[in-house]
């Protein structure tokens, strides 16, 4: 924390006031350790660069990112946005009034600011909303998420997260305007689910999105969900609908995890071909014990094929056969009876298997 109020008073030493603004001071109402510290600010990024030397300007978001003890913060001067193109403000004005700036923010929960002696600053009635627990947005429902049909997925994510309720007039837009999400860009609709998964509210927001019918336009479909701490095990639970933006390896992990929940069990040839992070976070979601899963993957005689005490070399000279699919089946044997306890993993054993 020290950092942040270090750049507070780096700023108002050179004549501008700053606050930390949102996130933070709300989570800190609620008694949640965040490290979600923006920083807001009447100097502009003009001033801001010739106050911090390393500041990196990004201009057409009114804000700069400062590096402190290798640490870029956010800082955004206070602005009005008056246009927007897709979710992103296309023309800005900058402005001197906190309150002004507050007013531009998406929920009430949201437009806290916290001086640099800690005090909060309350201007919008925030700190009413954050005791009753309830979201509501500080314009018109109707022109925040038509301005930015983002903010539905933010709703639900602070809806799920904070364990909050939506305000009646958020409902009943989402309800009424649902395919608006539809045209969220698919890496923000991911940005904000991948939040949500992670949360403790996961199954909150899974059973509001059934019960509001909403997983189609999200892009997915979902019947059960266990709660589970890996954001893979989640995604292994849901059905996509739109193509999520996953590397290959995630890919290939969720569809892993999706054949052992298929499955229903697993044994000692499920945690040698997968391993034992995607054998655990199965075992997690079909409540079965991860220290046993553990235990077997370690106990087992060989973790690849790499460890099989013979060459595919001397297999072949054995068996006076040429590398290929013969070769191929012949290792395949081996390798899971070697895995099932079926073989010893020594090279006379096999030696003597191989001439059976």
């Amino acid at each position: 924390m020290n950092k942040y109020i270090e750049i507070i008073n780096i700023i108002e030493k050179a004549g501008f006031v700053a606050y930390i603004i949102g996130g933070y001071v709300r989570d800190y109402l609620l008694g949640i350790e965040s490290n979600d510290v923006d920083i807001a600010t009447n100097a502009t990024p003009k001033d801001l660069v010739k106050i911090f030397k390393n500041a990196i300007v990004l201009e057409e978001y009114g804000a700069v990112k400062i590096l402190v003890n290798n640490h870029l913060i956010d800082v955004t001067t206070f602005r009005r946005e008056l246009s927007y193109k897709g979710i992103k403000p296309e023309k800005i004005e900058y402005i001197t009034s906190l309150e002004e700036d507050l007013k531009r923010r998406d929920f009430t929960i949201n437009t806290l600011a916290m001086d640099r002696d800690g005090n909060v600053i309350d201007l919008l009635d925030a700190r009413q909303d954050i005791d009753r627990r309830i979201i509501k947005t500080v314009r018109e429902v109707s022109v925040e998420f038509m301005e930015d049909a983002s903010r539905m997925l933010r709703a639900l994510r602070f809806m799920s997260t904070l364990d909050m309720k939506l305000d009646e007039e958020i409902i009943k837009f989402i309800d009424e305007n649902k395919e608006l999400i539809r045209n969220v860009n698919i890496n923000k609709r991911k940005e904000e689910l991948d939040k949500i998964f992670i949360g403790k509210g996961a199954k909150r927001f899974f059973d509001y999105v059934k019960k509001h019918d909403l997983g189609e336009v999200l892009g997915f479909k979902v019947n059960t969900f266990i709660e589970t701490k890996s954001l893979l095990g989640v995604y292994a639970q849901i059905n996509l609908i739109d193509d999520f933006p996953f590397t290959k390896q995630e890919k290939k992990q969720i569809k892993e995890i999706k054949s052992l929940l298929l499955k229903g069990k697993i044994d000692k040839i499920d945690v040698y071909q997968k391993g034992v992070y995607i054998s655990s976070i199965a075992a997690e979601i079909l409540g079965l014990d991860k220290r046993k899963v553990n235990d077997m993957y370690y106990a087992l005689a060989i973790h690849e094929f790499k460890d099989i005490d013979i060459t595919a070399e001397e297999i072949c000279s054995v068996l006076n056969i040429k590398p290929g699919e013969e070769l191929g089946s012949i290792m395949n044997i081996i390798e899971n009876d070697i895995v099932l306890g079926k073989l010893e993993n020594k090279k006379e054993a096999i030696l003597n298997r191989l001439k059976r």
